[in-house]
């Protein structure tokens, strides 16, 4: 009798092993729903960052052209302020070249011009 109780032991043991192996499936199973539905809600979370970051890029396009189009201007200025100092430069050296006579002449014509625009303005 102590091998059928022995059988009879085990047997329930097993039974008892199947049920809580049964029991504990149902609960993986409802687990499994709980996290489909986490997996859809990031889903649309990535998709919404997404969408975002397509703003994000078209945003950083346009400010891309518009910074090409600063620095072509910065480019403008820079060569305009280049000409100037050389064509400044060039005026300089050629006072150095002026008789005194020469020099009264220039600073007579342009003191002249000054004060007539001075005048002009004013109305006198």
């Amino acid at each position: 009798m102590t091998q059928d109780r022995k059988t009879y032991l085990i047997l329930i043991v097993i039974l008892g092993v199947t049920i809580f192996n049964l029991y504990n499936m149902r609960q993986i199973k409802t687990d499994v729903d709980e996290f489909n539905q986490k997996i859809d809600s990031i889903q649309s979370d990535i998709d919404s960052i997404a969408v975002a970051n397509e703003e994000l890029d078209s945003k950083i396009e346009s400010l891309h052209s518009e910074i090409e189009l600063i620095d072509g201007d910065i480019n403008r200025v820079q060569n305009n302020i280049y000409t100037i100092r050389k064509n400044t430069d060039e005026q300089v050296n050629s006072v150095d070249a002026f008789t005194f006579s020469e020099l009264q002449e220039f600073f007579t014509k342009r003191y002249d011009s000054i004060l007539k625009a001075a005048s002009s303005k004013t109305g006198n």
